[in-house]
């Protein structure tokens, strides 16, 4: 069987169900044993109750999105974090083991970090708020972007067209990230709301796992495929993101 500490990012995708049995089965077994990891997968899970719950209401319109059935919203707090490191510590202080020492050492590893993806929302943060210059390259160019794209990524990657739920590409930029550079490729309402489709490496879940989870009024779809990472970040509240984030990893 598989060994080892499991990071925050496995954690969510066995939280989403994307683990095979072996490796989910020594998971539940090193949760039974770690009281602090187990009730933030806990809450996730109660979290990811909530959205369904939010989802499914009387409020939201009758479309492909009221079928979406989110398996994870996790909303981490630093507060919170820092509350838990400091009742680690506490317990170090109270019994004087080594082991319990080494217990916190790994669990403030393992609690910094980050979650599935969360680049992506970050570059969402940064540049969908720009009104200015929030892509390297514009629409205009699309074919030389696509290409520019690709060679950096070292893949093939499309443009995929969302005029059907009313965006249109605005135009892209890259980015570095540690795995390797990225690629976001941002589209455009109306209105000027945005959302956006990131691409970058990724070492893990060569297998497919996938997921999604919120982020303080933004809604991030994430999936892995063939050593690539991808996700869709849009606003929460608007249901086109929702159904973008349905139908882009069949296009991908």
């Amino acid at each position: 069987m598989n060994s080892g500490t499991p990071s925050d990012e496995e954690l969510h995708a066995y939280v989403d169900g994307q683990l095979g049995p072996e490796r989910r089965s020594y998971i539940e077994a090193w949760l039974a044993t770690r009281p602090e990891p187990a009730a933030r997968v806990s809450q996730w899970r109660r979290d990811a109750g909530d959205l369904r719950a939010a989802l499914a209401g009387p409020s939201m319109p009758t479309s492909a999105s009221t079928r979406f059935d989110p398996v994870a919203i996790r909303r981490t707090r630093r507060t919170r974090t820092r509350q838990r490191l400091a009742l680690c510590a506490s317990l170090v202080l109270a019994l004087g083991l080594g082991g319990v020492a080494g217990w916190h050492a790994n669990e403030a590893r393992f609690s910094a970090a980050n979650p599935p993806m969360k680049d992506a929302v970050e570059a969402y943060r940064i540049f969908a708020t720009d009104r200015l210059h929030p892509v390297e390259m514009d629409a205009a160019e699309s074919v030389r972007l696509q290409s520019w794209m690709s060679s950096r990524l070292g893949r093939p990657l499309s443009l995929p067209d969302l005029e059907g739920y009313g965006f249109a590409l605005l135009g892209g930029r890259l980015l570095s990230t540690a795995e390797g550079p990225a690629a976001m490729l941002m589209y455009q309402d109306e209105r000027g709301q945005r959302i956006t489709f990131y691409v970058r490496p990724s070492s893990r879940f060569a297998g497919g796992a996938s997921g999604m989870r919120g982020d303080d009024g933004l809604a991030l779809k994430y999936w892995y495929r063939n050593g690539y990472g991808f996700a869709v970040v849009g606003r929460a509240d608007d249901p086109r993101t929702h159904e973008v984030q349905q139908a882009m990893p069949a296009a991908t």
